[in-house]
């Protein structure tokens, strides 16, 4: 079936190919919004293992491989789903490196296309770790 695809899109008239693609290239940052910075900048590079980049009382930056996690101090404290979704080869063995490292994760649960576990930060934030599958 994916050859279909890629012939449909090969039968295209070559002029598509400067508006058949997004202005924007790709999402830079993903900003998560925080009450204490040192915190969650603990949990993030003691915990997940994540290089910090930058960092101040207001504004700092988490470096990942292909996105930066900015963290933002905010007034309102009340946790939220981030939508924030880390896709593992592995969830298992994720999940249970993250609890050795004292985060707070629940058991992976088969959700149709794959497994997901949730995660918190210190502030109750929720995350999501994604394994599609058929993979590990």
């Amino acid at each position: 079936m994916n050859g279909a695809y890629v012939l449909v899109f090969l039968l295209k008239p070559m002029r598509c190919m400067d508006r058949c693609f997004s202005l924007l290239k790709r999402v830079g940052y993903v900003i998560v919004f925080a009450h204490d910075m040192s915190s969650m900048l603990g949990f993030w590079k003691d915990r997940i293992g994540v290089r910090v980049r930058y960092s101040s009382e207001d504004w700092s930056e988490l470096e990942m491989d292909n996105i930066t996690l900015a963290i933002h101090r905010k007034t309102d404290t009340s946790p939220r789903d981030t939508g924030i979704v880390f896709n593992v080869d592995n969830i298992h063995s994720v999940v249970a490196e993250l609890r050795k490292r004292g985060v707070e994760v629940s058991e992976p649960k088969d959700i149709g296309v794959g497994l997901e576990s949730l995660f918190k930060d210190p502030e109750g934030n929720l995350y999501h770790l994604f394994q599609a599958s058929g993979e590990a």
